[in-house]
């Protein structure tokens, strides 16, 4: 029974809870952007309802199959022995928990597109783009044959699926025409997303220039790396008061700018190739999101 709970928090370990974050702001600033449009509630509630809850599992789902496949290609779980049993599996030698990592990535990205199917139906042939675009991109991060993590590409692909694409494919459904402004409205706490992964990155730089692994990290070196960072997540916050100044974000907004000490200290662990570095970013985005998204709906 012990053995059991081992491999149940190995998996709510490869399932990185708190990364969820992403998906979650993601698809809310999308929702949120057809909300302040009047664009949700002023049909059927219930069936707006039914569409939020739809797109938020959908975007959670993609995060969470990027997050298994991630670990699967990465290693992980290999050198666990979790099990004595081991069978050949797409080329190598793997466990049955190591198996089963990848299937449930693939089941959680095959559910997000069964609700994609659903939202392409309801809509047209722009949201199969937007779909499409979002499961090939959060297979490919670290899935063979494409690996574009170790491509240099990781970064910015992350912004781009993570950001602006989830956020305009939640907002979507509800309006059916393109829009820059659910675009504009997420890019702040969108850029918290390569910052992410830019922390990740330096967490590992010593182990992937010495393993050669073509990070964007490793490319640029960790000089730029800490300066795009910084650029990041200093200009999500810059990009708030911008905001706030034209009238995008309501002024109570700029109480994410008691999130600025942590951020000073996230740069710091970047810096220093700190663990902390990650939690820390995640920390900050998390934050960020509720206050400003709750500032959004309120006021």
């Amino acid at each position: 029974m012990k053995r059991y709970f081992v491999y149940i928090k190995e998996y709510i370990v490869a399932l990185r809870l708190m990364s969820l974050t992403l998906a979650l702001a993601a698809t809310s600033f999308g929702i949120i952007a057809a909300y302040r449009s009047g664009n949700i509630f002023n049909k059927n509630p219930f069936y707006a309802v039914f569409l939020i809850a739809i797109i938020t599992i959908a975007g959670l789902l993609s995060q969470v199959g990027a997050n298994l496949i991630n670990d699967y290609f990465e290693g992980s779980f290999k050198y666990r022995n979790y099990s004595k049993t081991k069978i050949k599996f797409l080329g190598k030698e793997r466990s049955y928990f190591d198996i089963f990592v990848f299937l449930s990535g693939l089941a959680a990205l095959g559910i997000a597109c069964l609700i994609g199917i659903y939202l392409i139906y309801i809509t047209d042939i722009y949201m199969f783009i937007i779909g499409i675009l979002g499961i090939i991109g959060s297979y490919a991060y670290t899935g063979e044959p494409f690996v574009y993590k170790t491509k240099g590409l990781g970064v910015p692909i992350s912004f781009i699926l993570m950001g602006p694409l989830m956020t305009f494919g939640a907002f979507y459904p509800f309006v059916q025409t393109f829009s820059w402004y659910p675009i504009l409205l997420g890019l702040p706490v969108s850029m918290f997303v390569p910052a992410m992964m830019i922390g990740n990155e330096m967490r590992d730089f010593t182990r992937d220039e010495r393993l050669s692994i073509g990070t964007l990290s490793v490319i640029i070196g960790p000089r730029f790396s800490l300066l795009l960072y910084e650029f990041l997540v200093f200009g999500a916050f810059i990009l708030t008061i911008f905001y706030v100044i034209v009238g995008l974000y309501p002024i109570q907004s700029l109480l994410a700018l008691i999130l600025l000490p942590l951020t000073i200290k996230a740069s710091r662990c970047v810096k220093r190739f700190e663990r902390l570095s990650i939690p820390y970013t995640n920390q900050i985005h998390l934050s960020y999101f509720i206050i400003v998204a709750g500032c959004l709906i309120i006021w």
